[in-house]
């Protein structure tokens, strides 16, 4: 009896040996599971708060970016200034090549005109309170450039100037005439013949010698 005793006391004492360690196992167990989760929850805040700064400073280079836009587009106004600048500009040079083609069509219709067919024209040159005499000389002067029908008078009443007057549609050939009296008579004008006044129309081109 002794001796069974004494084994089943060893046995408890090994038993009790054993015990200690797997209860000291047992209270590890929930200790590890605890740091795991920790770390997880950690790491999962962390990738939060990566994520969320990176949202917020996308969002703040997107605004960044689009306020550049917004400055280097211009404005309505500045457009619309621009367009009536350029519709201006369009006007400008549309008027500019319209007078561009006047003047050419009036160099082309100058250049049409026959020189000698003016040279040929009956000419009346006429006294209208200048120097004495300065009709005939002056339809001799004309005659030495080359026109062969003029003829000279006086006028009933004074005149101021001397006056070009040509008949309806011959004012290119008066330009023409003018561009030799000129050489005389500086200051001298063209102008269409009056119908009021007899005058200014006795000839297809009537030159006038006024005051």
């Amino acid at each position: 009896m002794l001796e069974i005793s004494t084994e089943e006391e060893e046995a408890d004492v090994k038993s009790e040996e054993k015990d200690p360690v797997l209860s000291t196992e047992d209270k590890s167990v929930p200790h590890s599971h605890e740091s795991l989760w920790g770390g997880i929850l950690f790491a999962c805040m962390l990738l939060f708060v990566v994520v969320s700064t990176a949202s917020i400073g996308w969002g703040v280079y997107v605004g960044w970016k689009n306020n550049r836009l917004v400055k280097a587009e211009p404005s309505i106004s500045v457009l619309s200034q621009q367009a009536n600048e350029e519709q201006n500009v369009g006007t400008i040079d549309e008027a500019k090549t319209s007078d561009e083609e006047q003047t050419k069509q009036s160099e082309e219709k100058v250049s049409t005109i026959d020189t000698a067919t003016v040279k040929e024209m009956a000419i009346s040159v006429l006294n209208g309170g200048g120097a004495k005499g300065s009709a005939g000389v002056t339809a001799t002067f004309l005659k030495g450039e080359g026109y062969t029908s003029v003829t000279a008078g006086n006028t009933l009443k004074d005149y101021t100037g001397v006056v070009i007057y040509f008949a309806s549609s011959l004012d290119k050939e008066a330009e023409m005439i003018k561009a030799t009296i000129v050489k005389k008579y500086p200051q001298a004008t063209i102008l269409p013949a009056d119908a009021k006044n007899k005058e200014t129309s006795v000839s297809p081109i009537t030159i006038i010698l006024g005051k």
